[in-house]
């Protein structure tokens, strides 16, 4: 769809004057307040970076798993092996922060372009 057709359906008028100047411009534009978008935004940032640092302490400490050797017979020796339900954590533990993130992202977007709309139908 053609950016004048959707401008059209929503009764939003783009003419200029002579002079290259818009009909509103006399009258004082009030841009909409985006401050519970920003928040989200910020919100959004901020559980992708403990997200990450959650992710990479996962698999730090969940995908290794120290076992006692039953070869040594007078010492207690543990040996390191691989768990692969740690990793399995730790990638549901990412995904499920990029998912969180990108939602975030999407709702405070589709609020601002809504904002937007509003402003652009009222004048």
């Amino acid at each position: 769809m053609a950016e004048e057709n959707v401008n059209e359906v929503l009764g939003i008028e783009d003419t200029t004057s002579q002079n290259g100047t818009t009909a509103d411009d006399a009258e004082v534009t009030v841009s909409p307040n985006n401050s519970a978008e920003n928040a989200l935004n910020v919100i959004a940032a901020i559980v992708l970076w403990c997200g990450i640092i959650a992710t990479v302490f996962c698999l730090f400490a969940l995908t290794t798993t120290k076992v006692v050797d039953p070869t040594y017979k007078y010492s207690i020796h543990y040996d390191t092996i691989f768990n692969p339900s740690g990793l399995v954590i730790s990638i549901g533990v990412f995904l499920s922060t990029l998912t969180t993130w990108s939602l975030l992202r999407v709702i405070a977007n589709i609020s601002m372009t809504l904002k937007q709309i509003n402003s652009k139908t009222m004048k």
